[in-house]
């Protein structure tokens, strides 16, 4: 399909929209509440924090309404809450969705968010371009095409770009790992954590397994452990 393609809008669905407005709505009405019913609260304090609440809240939903990207013939571009960007094809140095870190620990969140690097190989979220919203294979295929096209005969990558790009990757398969690897971790350390209620052990084994120490410290520590180890070996694995 290539630059045939273009252009392509991505937003927010309107059942996102929606569900997103109950929040924000659901969300105001419990802070006026618990504000309103506490006797020890000031008016003072109290009708400036809920116009300032609800203004905030008024904006959080104006600025992601207006979140977007497009690509049209001339570039990708990118406005999110508080800054635009604009991609020209040539400058791009690379267009790929990645697993989202963040998808463990929201059930709502994506899975795949899709990322466009620049000249200077920083990533730029694409928003909107997730697979909540699309079928992230079929277009991050039509950019990618499109890119292809668009960037010129004599574009080349730039090299600086390239290895910020491969440290980036070899840190978002380290921290996916390490997300992954700290979930494994839980069931043995609670096992650990339980053995003194079953084993007679010395006081200070004891007091070494209680559950701040055993799980406050432990599953940092292999989050840790295997983020910085993982990182290493690709690094040096290329």
């Amino acid at each position: 399909m290539g630059y045939e393609g273009l252009p392509r809008e991505y937003r927010l669905k309107r059942s996102r929209m929606r569900l997103f407005l109950w929040v924000i709505t659901a969300g105001t009405v419990s802070v006026a509440l618990a504000l309103l019913s506490a006797d020890d609260l000031p008016t003072s304090f109290t009708y400036p924090f809920l116009v300032a609440w609800v203004a905030l809240m008024g904006w959080l939903f104006y600025a992601t309404l207006r979140c977007s990207t497009t690509a049209d013939l001339k570039a990708v571009h990118v406005r999110a809450m508080v800054r635009r960007r604009r991609l020209a094809w040539e400058d791009i140095q690379d267009i790929r969705g990645e697993l989202n870190p963040g998808a463990a620990l929201h059930e709502h969140a994506p899975d795949v968010l899709v990322y466009a690097f620049g000249r200077d190989g920083k990533k730029v979220l694409l928003p909107f371009l997730d697979d909540l919203h699309v079928n992230v294979e079929r277009e991050v295929a039509v950019l990618l095409e499109a890119w292809e096209e668009l960037r010129g005969e004599d574009w080349a990558p730039v090299p600086e770009a390239a290895a910020r790009i491969d440290r980036h990757n070899a840190r978002h398969g380290a921290i996916l790992n390490a997300i992954a690897n700290t979930m494994l971790a839980f069931v043995p350390l609670t096992v650990l954590m339980l053995l003194p209620l079953f084993v007679d052990m010395p006081g200070w084994l004891e007091s070494v397994l209680r559950p701040l120490v055993v799980l406050g410290l432990g599953l940092p520590l292999v989050f840790a452990l295997t983020a910085i180890t993982t990182y290493r070996r690709r690094m040096r694995n290329g």
